[in-house]
């Protein structure tokens, strides 16, 4: 794929990501192209149908977040420290819109990202409770099911900057909350 192409490609699917996670929904195919700068052809060129956007769209964020987590782990120490870049690094990735587009998909099977996501979540978790005051029960599905939380949009008119610095803010109040207080000593 030549340059330009491949920068087109990559733009669309970056900005339905934007789309997805503004409108809480699909995006319009001519929205998409149109924010991305370039021609409705040029959208039907890389994507011929509505499915194979909304695949590259999950598959992008996957792939980001899964590599993101793959590099904190082995460059961040702390489990717990990990954890909470993981989890902002997923936000700032998108993660809020595979959930969103999750139903709109007829096949939804990337055994690959799903080998590579289980995994980091195990390794991730692992080393929060070794490393930190984190709860003990603390589990994989719980990162996974606070980023859907968290990523969601409002749907209460709040610009997207705005949206995603209060998602950053609670998900620090999450893993604050999460950690285990250490009793005080008496005096």
């Amino acid at each position: 794929m030549r340059a330009d192409a491949r920068k087109n490609r990559e733009r669309l699917i970056e900005v339905a990501v934007e789309l997805v996670l503004e409108v809480g929904g699909e995006p319009a195919r001519d929205a998409v192209a149109a924010r991305a700068g370039v021609g409705i052809g040029t959208l039907y060129r890389h994507f011929p149908d509505r499915q194979s956007l909304l695949h590259a769209a999950v598959r992008h964020v996957l792939e980001r977040s899964i590599s993101a987590g793959e590099d904190l782990v082995e460059t961040v120490p702390d489990g717990v420290d990990a954890l909470r870049r993981y989890m902002h690094v997923a936000l700032d990735n998108g993660i809020g819109a595979v959930n969103i587009i999750h139903p709109l998909l007829e096949r939804r099977d990337w055994p690959d990202l799903h080998a590579r996501a289980v995994k980091l979540m195990q390794t991730l978790v692992s080393g929060a409770v070794r490393d930190g005051p984190l709860r003990s029960d603390f589990s994989e599905r719980d990162i996974v099911f606070a980023l859907i939380r968290f990523a969601r949009p409002l749907a209460v008119g709040l610009p997207p900057g705005e949206e995603r610095a209060l998602a950053h803010r609670h998900l620090d109040f999450y893993i604050d909350g999460l950690c285990v207080r250490q009793p005080r000593a008496t005096a």
